[in-house]
């Protein structure tokens, strides 16, 4: 396999949507940042991956002769957890999916990562038409938290349609949930989807805003939305006193395909509740 030495540049990372929905378990933030940073110096012309060294200074903002004793030691860690990481792609069935190992070599040499992909990933990383996911590495390398990483290269593979809704039980599988985090919802709302939205929105290009959906008091799913207009709407309606209860008999109700217990004229034979009638549009909503 041939090498390339590479030059210091933010460079875009590209990948296929399904290689950026995949799961896999990282130990910390460092593993999915050097993945993030071999994949930038893959070119579109590339017709086979190369061994890439990589200045670390690219990683970390220091060179080696100023890297501390901690953190090459968390660098090393790292590379040493990359050495046997692998990615698991869901399959068009539930129960089909596929296992692949990250890098089939990576290492760290006289300052430098040293690393290339696993030849099984080719197809996911060259030759890229269509069905991809393309982002800033600059933008994904100042994201502070495993979460935050996940979350952003989850939805920017689905940033081009103007929303989409996750079941909660595939969220916490893609992000790798500990269980505390599964089974109390106020704690993953507060501690990955709060904090994840906060510095997505802060640090890179990708704006969204999300919800839960319930089914009685049960949150089933989040929905995430991407356009402008329908962003704006949203985090506005939030705020409202309304929105909440509206929200919540519109979910249990209509998405459950039950007839509202009070009909009235001018409803267009929707059936909306007393709650929608009288306190609060739900198409104002956009909800």
């Amino acid at each position: 396999m041939a090498k390339r030495q590479v030059a210091l540049n933010g460079g875009v990372v590209k990948m296929t949507n399904a290689l950026a929905r995949a799961r896999w378990t990282p130990e910390s933030i460092w593993e999915p940042r050097i993945v993030a940073l071999v994949a930038s110096k893959i070119r579109a012309d590339d017709e086979d991956f190369f061994t890439y060294k990589i200045p670390v200074a690219e990683l970390t903002g220091v060179p080696d002769e100023h890297l501390s004793g901690d953190q090459y030691r968390e660098i090393a860690k790292s590379i040493a957890n990359l050495g046997k990481a692998v990615v698991r792609i869901q399959g068009s069935k539930p129960r089909n999916f596929r296992q692949y190992n990250v890098f089939a070599m990576c290492g760290y040499e006289d300052g430098r990562l040293i690393a290339n992909f696993h030849p099984d990933l080719k197809p996911h990383f060259l030759h890229l038409k269509e069905q991809f996911t393309a982002y800033k590495l600059l933008e994904y390398l100042s994201l502070p938290s495993l979460y935050s990483q996940k979350l952003y290269e989850m939805l920017k593979s689905w940033a081009d349609q103007s929303e989409i809704t996750i079941p909660i039980h595939e969220l916490h599988e893609m992000l790798n949930l500990p269980e505390s985090l599964r089974a109390n919802f106020k704690d993953f709302r507060r501690r990955v989807l709060e904090k994840a939205h906060k510095d997505i929105s802060e640090k890179t290009d990708l704006q969204y805003a999300w919800e839960p959906i319930k089914e009685g008091k049960a949150v089933t799913a989040i929905r995430f939305v991407f356009r402008r207009n329908e962003i704006v709407k949203l985090e506005k309606a939030k705020k409202q006193p309304e929105y909440k209860p509206a929200l919540d008999c519109w979910q249990t109700k209509h998405r459950a395909g039950e007839q509202c217990p009070i009909r009235r004229r001018g409803t267009g034979g929707k059936g909306k509740c007393k709650i929608c009638l009288e306190r609060v549009s739900v198409e104002k909503f956009g909800v």
